[in-house]
């Protein structure tokens, strides 16, 4: 919910929505090129050679890093055209403002994840053996860090400018914060589901099997393979081993297991629907939360029903992957997706965003 403004405010905000069109447009694509291009470096010299887990990175992040790259040039051209609108107190215009700051924020929070995982994480003691520590030359921080912290310094500028008291400004940060922590939990979840998906173990050998071999497949590739096991081995290690032998296994834990990696024959992998689930639908619900931020400042049902629905399909999907791979990402995913629901069911909340309804 969003309140009339004072002149004062007005200016303000289109101010705002300038140099947020700015940032967009001449700085924040930049920002995000220079991330994608070390984290892919970084990937494909320091981690495939010895951990092929990792090369589905490339596709993922060549895609989803050009979707945000895409869109913040995009929102920022429009911010200049709706600037104007705001100094003559549009609401929607506004609304439309705090959705576009909304996802440069969540641009900024999902590609600030791979460079800590990709270019800043140690993996050189294991499980893996035989990766490089990352480099010493390289911040901590990655550029996109900018992209993240103006994102929300618009977002809540475009949220509490306005003549709305104290007590509501207050009361808004809470549902409008938890929707951009979700939106980018989600989508870094749905990052992990593709990825584990589109993992063919077969992509590195020499002669790869054509997508119409089960083993080259997406859908049933996983049928002939220990899915948990095959993220704590090496591509060296997985050619030699042969079907139905049981081998000891370093998990991500450090703790060696006795178990079967390679299938002589298919077995039913759930993780083909799990990860299909976590990652699809949580991409969606990752957007679908940015879009409806306008609808709920204008007080629509659509977007208040929206952020029920969305609460809900992410949180049964991310629950789903926990029981079925037991990596606490996901566990951690389906609990803020819950939580975002309650929130939106209480009714302190739910009157920001609907009409009371008399029977």
């Amino acid at each position: 919910m969003i309140a009339e403004t004072t002149k004062k405010q007005r200016i303000i905000l289109s101010i705002t929505a300038v140099i947020a069109g700015i940032f967009m447009v001449f700085f924040a694509p930049s920002l995000a090129m220079h991330t994608l291009k070390t984290a892919l470096r970084e990937v494909m010299i320091r981690l495939i050679p010895f951990d092929p887990d990792f090369y589905p990175a490339v596709p993922v992040l060549s895609v989803t890093f050009s979707i945000w790259i895409i869109g913040l040039w995009i929102l920022g051209a429009f911010s200049f055209v709706l600037a104007k609108l705001i100094l003559k107190g549009s609401k929607w215009a506004r609304s439309l403002l705090l959705g576009f700051s909304g996802f440069v924020s969540v641009a900024g929070a999902t590609m600030f994840i791979p460079w800590m995982v990709l270019v800043v994480a140690d993996y050189s003691k294991g499980p893996v053996p035989g990766v490089l520590p990352p480099p010493k030359d390289v911040s901590v921080m990655p550029p996109v860090i900018w992209i993240m912290f103006l994102g929300l310094v618009f977002y809540y500028i475009f949220l509490l400018t306005d003549k709305d008291t104290i007590k509501n400004k207050l009361k808004k940060i809470i549902p409008y914060t938890f929707i951009g922590l979700v939106a980018g939990m989600v989508f870094m979840n749905g990052q992990h589901g593709v990825r584990y998906l589109i993992f063919i173990p077969e992509q590195l050998t020499p002669n790869p099997p054509s997508q119409f071999s089960p083993l080259g497949n997406i859908f049933t590739n996983l049928d002939y393979y220990n899915a948990m096991a095959l993220t704590t081995i090496s591509q060296k290690q997985l050619n030699s081993l042969k079907p139905d032998e049981k081998v000891n296994i370093v998990t991500k834990s450090h703790k060696v297991v006795p178990q079967v990696v390679k299938y002589s024959k298919p077995v039913y992998n759930p993780n083909t629907l799990a990860l299909l689930l976590g990652g699809y639908v949580n991409y969606i619900s990752s957007f679908l939360l940015i879009f409806v931020l306008p609808f709920l400042a204008l007080r629509k049902k659509f977007g208040y029903y929206t952020v029920l629905g969305v609460a809900i399909a992410s949180s049964l999907a991310s629950f789903y992957v926990f029981i079925v791979r037991h990596t606490p990402e996901w566990g951690m995913g389906g609990v803020l997706s819950l939580l975002l629901l309650l929130i939106f069911l209480i009714p302190t909340f739910r009157d920001l965003f609907v009409e009371e309804e008399k029977a």
